[in-house]
């Protein structure tokens, strides 16, 4: 059975998410945190399907609020062992049609959700690596020389955290940039989630001024983490900095007992996956991002569909 889902089912769909995106790092409250603090303009809509009351497949599709170009996200999820039975069509053909007004729909898959996406009319536009490394092998000796101030970003406080987050992630190379990124809406979805750990992330500081961040989910029961973002300010570009906050990440994960880090960037983003490298990272594996031009023709724009 295919229905519209409920707060109640968050722990199930969270369950289906992370079978799906296993090296992922998220908890069930940061999963939970995400679906509840999205706002009314995302218009987010979700469905699960379910076999003698177990939730076995979930979908959700929403406007992509943080930009201004309209465009939307649908995503589909189901268990293994569930695959290749037509559920995870039927919820895609739910999810697309409730933003068949939008011009272009972006999906997110790993390598197992490839050929689906193909299968339903949408095209690759970039490869994200995934790379990991053990933060206890990390030489951090280099902190103790850098001129910058090191703050975490619970000292710094979100204001400032926003400030340099809200132009660095305009270097990020997205198929659209995040143009629309509001500072309230910033805070509720990221800065308050439960899995943004702000004591264990940094920012370097140059004259007191936050100029370099670098923000990192921990799941300490699972003894891993995940990078969230790194950035800087445009004009401190060049200076080590990115380097050295990671470092001091690392560091802290180490001191917390995490023995797993992963990173998610672009293969495109050349500068940070060398600042990666140069760190110890190696790949672990990638996912990709998938397009679907509408063009306000909704559902009879997917190959898929019928």
């Amino acid at each position: 059975m295919i229905r519209e889902a409920t707060a109640a089912d968050y722990p199930a769909a969270f369950r289906v998410d992370r079978a799906a995106y296993p090296d992922f790092v998220q908890t069930e409250e940061g999963f939970r945190h995400g679906q509840e603090s999205l706002p009314a303009e995302a218009r987010a809509k979700a469905w699960v399907a379910e076999n003698d009351g177990e939730i076995v497949a979930w979908a959700r599709s929403m406007i992509r609020y943080e930009e201004s170009s309209g465009s939307a996200n649908v995503g589909v999820s189901v268990l293994p062992a569930w695959r290749r039975r037509g559920l995870g069509s039927a919820l895609y053909e739910r999810a697309l049609e409730h933003v068949a007004e939008a011009p272009r729909v972006f999906t997110f898959t790993g390598e197992d959700g490839r050929a689906f996406a193909e299968l339903h009319g949408f095209r690759l536009t970039r490869t994200s690596r995934m790379s990991t490394l053990d933060p206890r092998a990390v030489d951090t000796s280099e902190l103790e020389r850098t001129p910058a101030e090191l703050r975490t970003l619970a000292e710094v406080g979100p204001e400032a955290t926003f400030a340099v987050d809200s132009v660095a992630s305009l270097d990020i190379p997205f198929d659209e940039p995040q143009d629309n990124l509001e500072y309230e809406q910033w805070r509720r979805s990221y800065w308050e989630s439960p899995d943004l750990d702000s004591a264990s992330s940094y920012a370097a500081c140059v004259d007191g001024r936050p100029v370099a961040i670098s923000h990192v989910g921990v799941d300490l029961p699972g003894a891993r983490a995940m990078t969230a973002f790194t950035g800087k300010l445009p004009e401190y570009r060049g200076r080590g900095l990115a380097r050295t906050v990671k470092l001091a990440v690392i560091r802290r994960l180490s001191e917390l007992g995490v023995t797993r880090v992963i990173t998610d960037n672009h293969d495109e983003n050349a500068a940070i996956l060398a600042v990666n490298e140069r760190l110890g990272f190696r790949p672990c594996g990638a996912h990709y991002t998938y397009l679907l031009e509408l063009s306000g023709k909704g559902l009879r724009a997917s190959a898929g569909s019928t």
